[in-house]
């Protein structure tokens, strides 16, 4: 099995972004399992970012087998705790396997 992969999409600037990183920084072991990925570069969308679908900053996009299999933007939902439960979650899978 894959394992998927999950990224945060943010750009400078953005104060929703700085919102969302900071509720991830209250969380422990999200190093390991969530990459905060810029998503623009010179003012464009990265080409990853395009083809990952974001239009919109904060991003959360997670893969699998380099597929997209999720995806949710807007910085309301991304609490601390929403980042403590994927992790949960994430992490149970992979000791599932």
């Amino acid at each position: 099995m894959n394992t998927p992969q999950i990224h945060l999409f943010v750009q400078e600037g953005c104060r929703p972004c700085q919102y969302v990183k900071g509720q991830l920084s209250k969380v422990d072991g999200w190093e390991g399992l969530i990459t905060i990925t810029d998503s623009k570069c010179c003012g464009e969308w990265t080409d990853f970012a395009k083809d990952s679908g974001v239009v919109a900053t904060p991003t959360l996009v997670a893969f699998e087998g380099g597929e997209v299999v999720a995806r949710q933007a807007g910085s309301q939902s991304f609490t601390s705790d929403f980042f403590r439960g994927l992790i949960e979650k994430f992490t149970s899978t992979m000791t599932n396997e």
